[in-house]
Parts: structure tokens; sequence; C-alpha cells
């Protein structure tokens, strides 16, 4: 007997006049594939910030992508619809109205943070208006502090990497230097040591492969040793070297996944002589609120822990720690702890730790001139006059 494969869309639907195929709660849409009571697969994605249709495109193309993973006939899917009443149709897109009064009017920024472990209050580094710096990642070496970061200027939206040394005392970097710039973007600069050696894995979705660089003066100067992985479009890629093997965590962009969507695994017997492989055939989590990474991995007595970003509300809206229960034989992790923006932040989306330093990245919102004037123009006029 064949039993047709019912998909649930949890949440609020009937948003669409004469389209029922999509449904959200809180800005994320949640999607369960069922065969006779039985879960196949299930996801979750964001709603588009401002855009209905782009909402529902997003979900259909969600949909699509899944029923090919899972041999799932699309055609003859049974659509679980839930129905708003009216005062929640009008609570959802008011809502929809405040995301798109925000995206206009608000000039954000990201900036590096960082505490003492005894600490409990961050502190932030806030750079010019014209630039935002994220990404943050922290190596202690010689008694000093090295805090290596993504900065991207407003005008052309090119990420380059610098690293400086924290001066503590004063609350500022000293001694910065770009150490890697491309005619792709760069950002995560995820700084690693390796048998006395530091190794450096950007992220470089836009040149289509996952490279590895190797440090040739610390901190400064640095030049590629290889490709790991090539023809991929993949963000944040944080390797794992456990148990005589090297695993590289990522989140690749498909057609039906977007960057913050989904995580996979690849795994080699060596960092630079054995190729990496797929792990899994699918993503091991297909969850917008915890897929993309956020950091290194946290390595303590004897258990492994993941940081991962909610892009669920917006990206990098906040970071999670999960605890890793199952590598091999069936992924597992169970989420321990979730690190919240503070008071006025909107979103804390990198978390890094060495020695007793603990540093991450805040988006928060600015409201000088040179801030005003350059969100103006990227909201506004460039739409009018920049086609």
């Amino acid at each position: 007997m064949h039993l047709k494969t019912k998909l649930t869309i949890a949440g609020y639907s009937n948003i669409y006049k004469g389209i029922r195929e999509a449904s959200i709660k809180k800005g994320v849409i949640e999607l369960v594939f069922t065969n006779d009571g039985k879960i196949i697969t299930q996801a979750s994605l964001s709603a588009d910030k401002v855009s209905f249709y782009k909402t529902l495109v997003k979900t259909q193309e969600k949909i699509s992508l899944l029923c090919n993973r899972h041999s799932i006939n699309e055609q003859e899917l049974d659509y679980d619809k839930n129905k708003l009443s009216k005062a929640q149709e009008i609570f959802y897109k008011l809502s929809f109205l405040r995301k798109i009064l925000f995206q206009v009017f608000v000039p954000i920024q990201w900036v590096i943070t960082y505490r003492l472990k005894n600490e409990r209050k961050w502190h932030k580094l806030i750079p010019h208006s014209s630039v935002f710096q994220a990404d943050t990642f922290v190596i202690y070496k010689d008694e000093k502090y090295y805090i290596f970061y993504e900065e991207l200027k407003f005008k052309d939206y090119h990420g380059y990497l610098i690293v400086g040394e924290l001066d503590i005392k004063n609350n500022v970097l000293i001694n910065k230097k770009v150490i890697l710039e491309q005619d792709y973007h760069l950002s995560y600069p995820n700084v690693f040591e390796e048998n006395g050696i530091y190794y450096m894995i950007p992220e470089s979705a836009q040149a289509g492969s996952i490279d590895l660089y190797e440090c040739t003066s610390f901190p400064y100067s640095w030049q590629k040793k290889q490709t790991l992985i090539d023809n991929i479009c993949a963000v944040d890629t944080t390797p794992l070297k456990t148990n005589d093997a090297w695993y590289l965590f990522t989140s690749e962009k498909l057609k039906g996944a977007g960057g913050n969507e989904e995580l996979t695994i690849y795994k080699s017997t060596h960092l630079f002589n054995k190729p990496f492989k797929k792990l899994y055939k699918n993503p091991v989590v297909t969850d917008v609120t915890n897929a993309r990474m956020g950091g290194h991995f946290i390595k303590k007595d004897g258990e492994i822990f993941r940081v991962s970003q909610n892009c669920g509300k917006r990206y990098g809206h906040q970071v999670n720690i999960n605890k890793i229960l199952q590598l091999e034989g069936g992924y597992k992790e169970e989420l321990v702890k979730t690190l919240k923006p503070s008071f006025g932040v909107l979103g804390f989306h990198t978390y890094n730790q060495d020695h007793e330093l603990i540093v991450g990245d805040m988006e928060i919102a600015r409201f000088d001139w040179y801030s005003l004037k350059r969100f103006f123009w990227e909201r506004i006029m460039k739409k009018i006059f920049c086609k």
C-alpha cells in the first residue's frame, strides 16, 4: 500500500492570497516530512525580511531540494495547512512592516567585542563608521593576544583580513595590519595551530573553494598552502581534529539552501595529503537556528562543543553552544547554552577563546552623521540611480 508523504508547515499559514504552501512563525519556517506518522526529514529556514514573495520562493525551493534528496514525489505531497485568524494575519503583516522600517532606517555596524574569563562585561572596540569589523578569532602567543578579524568597507562591501594586538589596558588594537586581501570577498579568519605551525581557513565562498593558508612569520605573513575542497560555495568552514582524523564543518550554498540553513561535514585522515570527502550524504543539521558555524570547537573535560549561529530572527542574531554526542555513525548533538545579545545589541555571531580571553562581535545601531548619510545612500539613492 502506497502512503502519501505528508508535509507539515508549522506555524502561521494562509499568508498569501490564493497560495497556501508557506507558513511562518517568529520569522522561521519549519518543514516536517512524514510518512505514516514517521518523520522522513525536517528542516527550517528564515523568512525574507521584507518580501512575502521571496519568502514563498525560498520555501518552495527548500521543499523541492528536500524532495530530491529523499526521493519524494513533490507532486504527491499532502500539505497539512493551518489557518490564521484575521487578527493573527494583521499582526503578522505588521511584523513584516516593522522589519521593512528597520531595514530602511536603522544603520547597523558590526564591532569587535571581548572580555576576560573572570569578567561578565563585554568591552567593545568601535571602529570608524565607514567600516565594520567582525568574525573575531584570538591567538595567545608570547604573552600577547592577537585578534584576527574581517574588516569590510561599506563603500564596496569587499571583506579583507586583519590582525592586531589587543591592548587591554587602553581598550584598543595596536600594530594592526592587513594579512590577506584578494579580488574576492574574505571573512572568518579561522586561525589554528598544528605541530607548532599556524594555519588559517578563511571564508572564500566567492572563490568557489575552501583554501588553507600557512603562516610563514607570525602573525603578519601568510601564504596559500593548498585548496582543501574545490568547486564548492561554502561559508565559515571550521576544522576539528579528533580520533586521528580531520573534519571540516561547513555550510554550503545551494538552490534551496542559503549559507545559514545547513551544516555538512567533510572528513580526511590527513590535513594535507588526503582528500576531504563528505562524511554523510546529506547535511547533519538543517535548521536555520543552529546550523552555521560561529567559531572554533571547544574541548573541555574530554567533551567537544560546537559553536553555532542562530540566524532565525536575523543573520547572526545569537550564538549557540552544542555538545557533540556522536560524530561517526550518525551525527548527534544537543544544545547546552545560548549566548544572547546584551541590551542595546542587535546581533552576536562569533565566539572564540584562548588562554584567559574570550572574543566575539556585536551588531549595533549607529546614528552618527556619517552612518546616516551612508545608509541613506545605500538603502534609497542606489536603488533609484544605480540600476
